[in-house]
């Protein structure tokens, strides 16, 4: 029992720090600065304070980069390359593409930030609390990823934030499953920071995000997503158990 809680006040711990830091960030980086600026900033404050938090309390090891096997990486990483491409495809319909390297600078900050917690620290977490059962841990990081975007209820509706919830769910099955079948962080960041890089390089498809609404076409949308990310997660992962002692 006494374990257990440790588990989850670690847990707890690494999963709260995010919005916290990010609310912190609100209130010291100056609203005067670019809004990709002030996004990349929140993001590495996020990620310096979760890395010392790491470092000092929970003492996870960090799988930042393997090279062995690099085609079974691919091959375990092709669904979500897949899923990635597929919501960048819509970018080459547009004729408004620009580069920004702040955009870039952003994105990969995001993706490091975001990874590291409910990647890199969040499933060796889980882990530990299921007895090294992937699939248990991949799961439960995936649905504290998914409930760390309730915070934007602060600027959206319910609805519109509820699709967002599933839809994180979905992408953090699919991060989480990479991440625990490769030990290699690095390649979840890309692929988070390439889903979200190319529709900010377009300012028409930012604004047709912005004043996007909830309905049910994409509630049902991203349920179907859900259930496909638990189907290809529970098949990679099946059987799977990760030797969790220090």
């Amino acid at each position: 029992m006494k374990i257990l809680k440790s588990n989850l006040l670690n847990i707890f711990i690494a999963w709260i720090i995010f919005p916290i830091m990010l609310f912190i960030s609100s209130m010291v980086i100056p609203n005067g600065l670019n809004t990709n600026i002030r996004q990349g900033i929140a993001d590495l404050i996020v990620f310096v304070a979760s890395f010392m938090l790491n470092k000092y309390w929970l003492h996870q090891q960090i799988h930042w980069i393997n090279f062995d096997k690099i085609e079974q990486q691919i091959m375990t990483a092709l669904p979500t390359i897949i899923f990635v491409a597929y919501l960048s495809s819509a970018m080459f319909f547009v004729n408004d593409m620009s580069f920004k390297i702040e955009i870039l600078i952003m994105t990969i900050l995001v993706g490091l930030a975001e990874e590291f917690c409910f990647r890199g620290l969040m499933i060796p977490l889980f882990l530990r609390l299921f007895r090294g059962r992937a699939f248990q841990a991949v799961l439960g990081s995936s649905v504290l990823f998914g409930l760390m975007h309730l915070i934007n209820l602060k600027s959206v509706s319910f609805g519109y934030v509820s699709i967002q919830v599933i839809f994180a769910i979905s992408f953090g099955l699919l991060l989480g499953t990479i991440y625990v079948k490769t030990n290699n962080l690095s390649l979840v960041i890309v692929l988070h920071m390439l889903k979200d890089l190319f529709p900010l390089l377009s300012p028409s498809t930012l604004r047709e995000a912005s004043k996007m609404q909830f309905s049910i076409a994409a509630l049902v949308a991203c349920l179907f997503l859900l259930v496909i990310a638990l189907f290809i997660s529970g098949y990679q992962t099946k059987g799977l158990k990760i030797n969790t002692e220090v």
